[in-house]
């Protein structure tokens, strides 16, 4: 049975950030409802290097563990070009330009995010190391090669294209967060409790790969699909 358009694409965003290294900005909130994100309740989400491997399972990323699932990101997004050309034989015009345009505002999403988090990096994750920089590096290079096809080769709407070009966020973008941690902390119960007390050579799980998608998508960079 062929697949509808829509199981389609969600399986060509999933391939975007499996694998994903990003970590969530606290300064985006630090003046939102007067500074209430600053609380150290909130130590656990924010400001924290999280890795989202290719089987979809996501951890926080420490000194003793290894990013090099990173070194996948080209082949990860190779994949979605061979899928997207294989579609776009056997789609009308119609539903692929569709398709290909909702696909290019995901990759220009990620595109812009991965470059605003390697500039930023230092400056918000103190104890950030070279090597987990370096795997920044490698992302923000495979999302803008990828970017660079899809616009050589892809139907991409001017809306989308200039949305890249404004690469600076502000304190405005995150104002929607608000509801979306509300629904974290429902769904986890007690989270907070459970980062302040881990335990031994277990690993430190924060959200979902699914909960990441849509804290990125939906909250921090005001996309909705």
């Amino acid at each position: 049975m062929v697949k509808p358009l829509k199981d389609k694409h969600s399986e060509l965003i999933y391939s975007l950030y499996k694998p994903l290294i990003f970590y969530v900005p606290r300064k985006l909130w630090a003046n939102v409802d007067d500074g209430k994100w600053l609380d150290k309740e909130f130590d656990p989400v924010f400001d924290k290097v999280m890795l989202i491997l290719e089987d979809g399972s996501d951890h926080v990323l420490d000194d003793s563990v290894s990013s090099f699932q990173m070194m996948s990101k080209s082949s990860a997004l190779d994949k979605n070009i061979y899928e997207l050309l294989d579609l776009k034989a056997k789609l009308t015009p119609e539903a692929f330009r569709f398709l290909s345009e909702r696909y290019a505002l995901s990759v220009a999403f990620y595109k812009k995010v991965s470059s605003w988090m390697l500039e930023h990096i230092k400056l918000d994750v103190q104890e950030v190391n070279e090597e987990t920089i370096k795997y920044f590096e490698i992302q923000k290079i495979a999302f803008n090669n990828h970017w660079g096809y899809i616009q050589n080769h892809f139907s991409v709407p001017e809306h989308v294209r200039n949305y890249v070009s404004e690469s600076d966020l502000n304190g405005e973008d995150v104002v929607t967060m608000r509801k979306f941690m509300t629904e974290i902390k429902v769904e986890t119960g007690n989270m907070i409790e459970k980062f302040q007390k881990p335990k031994k050579k277990e690993k430190k799980i924060l959200i979902t790969a699914e909960s990441a998608e849509k804290f990125l998508l939906e909250t921090v960079f005001n996309i909705n699909f």
